[in-house]
């Protein structure tokens, strides 16, 4: 049976360790006990994907059912021999199914803004010690590509509001870590990211202190012979356990232990999918271009509503065409008046609310251009506003704390890979968000050039915010240099040859 999660808070109940720990023996009232931390899904991670909307579901937006005379093989309309009415035979016909990716929209910008630019650290060592320490962190951070998988965590947190990193060690060559290790350090960190897009469904089990105790993992895998098994994962502070399910129940595979002094599981986590206050107005939106493409169909195309009797008839494709009618007769063309209006209307209302609402950037090409080709920085950051207030929220919220926890369990970790850092453990180590924010190139480079002429900034400090290379001390040096081989070869001033005195 697959759980995933329901609106409102994430956990229902809280667990204390000492629990947990005694019920391990019994297997399946331990996982029976876990999962009932969680709600049941309402089903709406799926609504990521256009093609899972309600709209395209034809037991919800049904096909138009519609009558055709029954015609004869002569041509002519069949009978009810008893009735006399005309035979009619009955079609489903498909109508239009307008999609929407606002969803997948308002996650993309959410994750771009926020983790856009990648994630720094922020330390200051006080010595060689935590120098090192630092400088391992940062080696296996980048190792693990963080600064792209960042965003991967955000996404999946923001579609199924938990996701989780699981740390586990491997050994590695002798030079792995060069200057860095010591005879010891035969090790790296690696990374796991568990979710349900991935098949996991995530238990995170809290105490009544709101700490995290535990976390569980339900999955699937396939055994030898190509058949489905049931598999759960118990992440403690010291290890973890693995179960599986068979014909006599869950089992217990054995326990792994973790030897870094903190557990090695990070839980990302969210109350709420990033479209789900505005999902109401994107199915209206759905149904209501859908229904205006169904209407297209019918009436798009001229109609011509005929009283009277016309004599003749324009060829088709014929243009200036003449229609030969009797005395009292009338043609017209049929159109709809006031309803194409309204709905133009309550579309850019639906529109407007969907991204106002997720504080989502709307800013489609033809707004653009009524910008102008040179628009003012703080122009952009009053467009960016609401998006860099969310982001901000994140990032001081619950993503800047699970990145924290981060960094902390890294640190035991680095410790016991190479234990010449020990020392450095507790050593402040935290990390630096930024922002990704369009810019005016323009007038920034002029502002840095007009402080740089009136003396309030040197020229390496102006090298170091124009940000184009990335040494700007040797860049420096460089352009010193140039500026003094330039003046070698400009001629000094000429002197007048000395009047001769008789």
């Amino acid at each position: 049976m697959v759980w995933v999660w329901g609106t409102g808070a994430v956990a229902l109940l809280h667990m204390e360790l000492s629990l947990i720990t005694s019920l391990i023996a019994d297997p399946a009232k331990l996982i029976s006990k876990i999962e009932s931390t969680r709600q049941k899904d309402d089903g709406t991670a799926k609504l990521y994907d256009p093609e899972n909307h309600d709209i395209t579901d034809c037991n919800i937006r049904k096909k138009r059912e519609v009558f055709y005379p029954v015609m004869d093989a002569n041509g002519v309309q069949e009978t009810d021999p008893t009735s006399g009415d005309v035979k009619l035979r009955r079609v489903y016909e498909e109508v239009a199914r307008i999609t929407s990716a606002a969803q997948k929209q308002i996650v993309t910008w959410a994750v771009q803004i926020a983790a856009g630019v990648p994630v720094e650290i922020q330390a200051d060592p006080a010595n060689a010690t935590e120098t090192k320490m630092v400088a391992l962190l940062k080696k296996t951070l980048k190792d693990n590509k963080m600064e792209y998988l960042d965003q991967e965590i955000l996404r999946l947190t923001a579609i199924y509001k938990i996701c989780a990193e699981i740390w586990y060690s491997e050994p590695v060559e002798p030079n792995f870590w060069g200057d860095l290790g010591n005879k010891a350090s035969k090790f790296r960190m690696r990374l796991m990211i568990l979710s349900e897009e991935n098949g996991d469904i995530l238990y995170p089990v809290k105490d009544n202190t709101g700490n995290m105790v535990a976390l569980g993992r339900a999955y699937k895998i396939r055994d030898d012979e190509d058949k489905e098994i049931s598999m759960f994962d118990l992440f403690l502070h010291d290890g973890y356990t693995t179960f599986k399910q068979d014909v006599t129940g869950w089992t217990s595979q054995g326990k792994t232990p973790t030897k870094y002094g903190k557990a090695n599981f990070i839980v990302h986590q969210q109350a709420r999918r990033e479209w789900d206050d505005v999902q109401p107005k994107i199915a209206r939106l759905e149904t209501l271009d859908s229904n205006h493409a169904d209407q297209n169909d019918a009436t798009g195309s001229p109609i011509l509503a005929v009283s009277g009797k016309i004599e003749g008839f324009g060829k088709r494709g014929e243009t200036g065409k003449v229609f030969e009618l009797e005395n009292g007769s009338d043609i017209k063309v049929v159109e709809s008046t006031g309803a194409p209006e309204s709905i133009k209307m309550e579309r850019e209302n639906l529109v407007k609310g969907i991204f106002d609402e997720t504080n989502t950037p709307q800013i489609s090409f033809s707004e653009a251009q009524g910008f102008g080709a040179n628009i003012p920085g703080i122009t952009i950051k009053l467009l960016f506003l609401p998006a860099t207030l969310k982001a901000l929220g994140r990032q001081s919220g619950g993503w800047g704390m699970s990145v924290q926890r981060r960094y902390n369990f890294l640190k035991s970790a680095m410790a016991v890979i190479n234990t010449d850092v020990a020392s450095a453990v507790g050593m402040d180590i935290s990390p630096l968000f930024s922002i990704y924010m369009p810019s005016n190139d323009t007038e920034r480079y002029q502002n840095i050039v007009s402080l740089v002429g009136a003396g309030l900034m040197s020229k390496e400090t102006a090298l170091q915010q124009l940000a184009f290379t990335s040494d700007p001390v040797a860049e420096f040096e460089k352009i010193k240099k140039e500026a003094a081989e330039a003046a070698k070869l400009v001629p000094g001033p000429v002197v007048p040859p000395m009047p001769l005195v008789k």
